[in-house]
């Protein structure tokens, strides 16, 4: 053998050792891959299942917000029709306190002028019947002039009540 081919011998064999390092390198690196890859295929399961339980938990969202929107859908029309019984009812009440007001100023005035013999007189405590409704009438100090009602200042039940009848 001759010196060249023993060059190109050795050139050979540093060629295969190079290459049998680089396969294994290659080697563990692919192994390295490998458990990459099953733990991404781990993580796309994981996200899978959490995108289930998400999916899972807006369908119970939607059912409790339909069951609770039920529920304050019908608190609502009872709260109108309570609003409104309570607009009829103070309506009522203001008739009837314009009426006996008026009873009370026509006794006042019928005390203040007795006709010829004749005296009419309310009674001083007692009842009386005003459309069907029997009113206790007991006697009372003139009514506020409209403009001492507006410096009057409201009870908090007061204020609650028209802030919920103004809401409806």
């Amino acid at each position: 053998m001759t010196a060249i081919q023993y060059a190109i011998e050795i050139f050979l064999s540093i060629l295969l050792a190079l290459g049998i390092f680089y396969s294994i390198h290659l080697g563990r690196a692919l192994a390295v891959l490998r458990r990459d890859r099953q733990e991404l295929v781990d993580l796309v399961a994981r996200l899978d299942a959490s995108g289930h339980r998400a999916e899972d938990g807006v369908e119970k969202l939607k059912r409790a917000s339909d069951v609770s929107g039920r529920a304050l859908s019908r608190m609502i029309d009872q709260s109108k029709l309570l609003q409104a019984e309570l607009e009829a009812l103070a309506e009522k009440g203001d008739a009837i306190a314009g009426r006996l007001d008026g009873l009370i100023r026509q006794g006042e005035r019928s005390e203040a002028r007795p006709t010829s013999g004749e005296t009419r007189q309310l009674p001083a405590a007692g009842k009386a019947d005003v459309d069907g409704y029997s009113v206790s009438v007991e006697p009372r100090a003139a009514p506020p002039r409209p403009y001492e009602q507006r410096s009057r200042v409201r009870t908090a039940a007061e204020q609650d009540l028209l802030r919920v009848l103004r809401m409806g």
